[in-house]
């Protein structure tokens, strides 16, 4: 920040110079020296740098301000600078200088145009320095992401039992107990469907599931539970997915499902578990909510809600909101992202 101000100061001094020799000798040297004056301006500026950079820019490069206030804190800033100055230019500089009220309405004149030439230098130094502080948060955030992502596999691939055996056991179980048991066979069936999906088979390039991935296996997990305490649960389930190609994190409304299943009484027909899906575009909600109570631990995947957090945090930032609500009988989580950057 130092050598852009100095940089600055220069640039600043080059052009008024051209401008108006005598205004700028006046204005650049401000009867305490080039030296001392240099040395107050770089600490003004520095400050400038700051406030620019980490309150006005960055925010509105993380859509953390809308360009509106921008303008305003802009406009703040430079009105306080030109005022400082302004003082500082008239009484300190100027006290004990003889010149005539031309002179001076020139002066003034040229001071005024070298703080807006002076403020747009700021923004634009500003802006570069902002665009390469959030280029390496970014690639800061991405290296995080891709070593968590790689730490992840490692520690599933160490528990993980051969894929290909347990489904070629799965499917031999089926094809045994169909002709004696078609319910139980059919459950197997789902429980293989549920085991592959847990597995990663559906994932894409990036890593991400299809939200019709998600949800037809967040039926199976619905379908699976029904199924083993005999449809005995009350559950209400609704979904408006207007926009099919949302891709989400792989397990993640299935973590909050099975959170409610693990923790949660769903044996009250007056209070059942209750499950809203939304998608539109460049949009997605989920909402679920139900009593508390001793619940039923089956099918944990072990991820939790803490890790899915942190994956949501780390995969979408300020684009994704999870709300917590644990009330005294109830608990409900709202999950908001919004695709769109």
């Amino acid at each position: 920040m130092a050598f852009a101000s100095v940089l600055q100061y220069g640039i600043l001094v080059v052009l008024v110079f051209i401008a108006s020799p005598k205004g700028a000798i006046q204005i650049f040297s401000g009867g305490i020296g080039i030296v001392p004056k240099l040395l107050e301006y770089v600490i003004e500026s520095v400050i400038t740098y700051y406030i620019l950079i980490y309150h006005v820019l960055l925010p509105l490069m993380r859509k953390e301000r809308k360009f509106i206030q921008t303008i305003k804190y802009w406009s703040i800033l430079f009105a306080a600078k030109t005022l400082i100055n302004y003082f500082l230019f008239e009484f300190k500089d100027y006290s004990t200088a003889s010149l005539s009220s031309e002179s001076n309405e020139n002066s003034t004149y040229w001071f005024f145009w070298s703080m807006i030439i002076y403020f747009v230098q700021n923004i634009f130094f500003s802006f570069f320095a902002a665009l390469i502080i959030e280029w390496i948060r970014k690639g800061k955030a991405q290296i995080m992401l891709e070593k968590q992502k790689v730490e992840a596999e490692l520690k599933a691939l160490k528990h993980q039992i051969n894929p290909h055996f347990l489904f070629n056991s799965l499917s031999f179980i089926y094809s045994k107990v169909y002709k004696i048991d078609k319910d139980t066979a059919e459950s197997v069936l789902i429980l293989a469907n549920i085991m592959r999906y847990a597995l990663g088979k559906n994932a894409i390039s990036n890593g991400k599931l299809s939200i019709m991935d998600e949800v037809s296996h967040l039926k199976n997990v619905i379908e699976f539970y029904q199924r083993r305490y005999n449809y005995s649960l009350n559950i209400r389930y609704e979904e408006q997915i207007e926009d099919q190609s949302i891709t989400t994190i792989p397990l993640m409304l299935i973590t909050l499902v099975e959170n409610a299943f693990k923790h949660g009484d769903l044996t009250d027909p007056n209070v059942p578990l209750i499950m809203r899906l939304k998608t539109e575009k460049d949009y997605l909600s989920f909402f679920i909510q139900n009593k508390k109570g001793k619940g039923i631990k089956e099918l944990s995947n072990g991820i939790g809600l803490q890790n899915i957090e942190q994956q949501l945090n780390l995969v979408y930032g300020k684009r994704a909101a999870l709300l917590i609500r644990n009330e005294e009988s109830m608990y409900s989580i709202s999950l908001m992202i919004t695709y769109k950057i």
